[in-house]
């Protein structure tokens, strides 16, 4: 690993596939090593112990290094986490075997990130933050104003004095449009055989599949589909309404019981978390995944990994206009926008979507699997000259 430069990658995700993120990061990294660079990366692991040294791996013919870190458990440990930097320090001096040339955080804490700015000024690495998310805080009293002074500083302040930063939207771009960037939405290796779509649709029956969390409603509104599906049931074509990464039990904590129409087992089925190849699979055979998002700063300083994949895919997208998403909507051709303004638009447009023809679907999952602006590669050039201004 000498002919090569070399790049650090740090934060809160899960490889090789475990969370949004680490799918984020790994096609992040392919883009890197693509254009000369040897990655290696240092995640978070909430099943186990924290790795003693780099271990290789390879992941869809992607080689690179990764060691984990334990990912906080209770609120020393986790206020360790996000202001010491120790770890990461060790990890660079003692177990790679070389300097990185280049670190790479993604969403990282503030009073980490600051201290790492400093080692990396004072040991000539340059730093890049990889920003995806405006941070909404969430919990406790304690955590929201801890949390909410963090993403503060961070996207304020700490985000602007570095060599350059890597944004997943337009509205990210445009608030750091004076400094060194690049915009990449989510990214996927259109090349990786897990991408490679069936295209068939059943004439009987539609399938809609939801991926995700809910978070309390902040960032996606699973309740207005699940509303929506009990209003146009008797008057849609018939569908099966698929839910991965949410149990029942957790949409009743935060919507109630009540929310729930009494024959739901008839049309919806709560699979909970699995694994991300399951989910693959699940996308694939179905007619379209669904998701509809609350217009808010978190979803528009965002970008939805769920419509990329769902996309690379084959299969169609039924959404309603937030973030960068109306960029790469093909309106008709790669899915439908629903209006979410009131529930009569809302039934209507999801209706419509849910009625059209076996042949009218099959040719949407076709244009869907023929879609390439997700492809890592297609911003080989632009990623070359943003490296080139660090």
């Amino acid at each position: 690993m000498t002919n090569k430069k070399n790049v650090l990658y740090i934060g809160g995700f899960r490889l090789p596939d475990k969370n949004a993120a680490a799918q984020r990061v790994i096609a992040n990294g392919k883009l890197f090593n693509k254009v000369g660079y040897n990655v290696s990366y240092i995640d978070v692991n909430t099943n186990s112990e924290e790795s003693k040294k780099f271990l290789e791996n390879t992941f869809e013919g992607f080689k690179y290094l990764v060691k984990s870190q334990k990912y906080p458990q209770t609120k020393s440990k986790w206020f360790s986490y996000i202001t010491n930097i120790q770890f990461i320090i060790n990890a660079v001096e003692n177990d790679l075997s070389f300097k990185p040339d280049i670190i790479v955080v993604y969403n990282y804490p503030a009073i980490a990130l600051l201290k790492l700015t400093k080692y990396c000024n004072n040991n000539n690495i340059k730093i890049i933050a990889d920003i995806t998310e405006w941070y909404f805080p969430e919990g406790s009293l304690f955590f929201k104003i801890i949390k909410g002074l963090d993403s503060y500083f961070r996207m304020h302040y700490l985000h602007k004095k570095i060599d350059g930063v890597i944004v997943i939207s337009k509205y990210l771009e445009k608030f750091y449009k004076d400094i060194n960037l690049i915009r990449l939405p989510p990214l996927v290796d259109k090349n990786s055989n897990k991408w490679d779509c069936l295209n068939t649709t059943n004439s009987n029956l539609c399938k809609l599949i939801y991926v995700g969390s809910i978070s309390h409603g902040q960032k996606d509104r699973l309740d207005f589909i699940i509303n929506s599906l009990k209003r146009i049931k008797d008057r849609a074509r018939e569908f099966k309404f698929i839910i991965i990464g949410v149990a029942k039990s957790d949409y009743i904590k935060i919507f109630g019981a009540k929310s729930l129409p009494d024959n739901i087992d008839e049309f919806v089925s709560f699979l909970g978390r699995k694994p991300h190849k399951e989910v693959i699979k699940h996308i694939k055979n179905s007619d379209y995944s669904i998701f509809l998002r609350s217009n808010n700063l978190l979803n528009t300083a965002g970008f939805p990994t769920k419509f990329v994949e769902s996309l690379a895919c084959g299969t169609p997208v039924l959404t309603n206009d937030s973030s960068d998403i109306s960029e790469y909507m093909l309106n008709g051709e790669t899915g439908y926008f629903l209006s979410i303004s009131n529930d009569k638009e809302l039934d209507e447009s999801l209706s419509e979507a849910i009625s059209k023809s076996k042949d009218d679907i099959l040719e949407m999952k076709n244009k869907s699997s023929n879609f390439k602006k997700f492809h890592y590669e297609v911003y080989k050039d632009e990623f070359v000259q943003f490296l080139t201004k660090i």
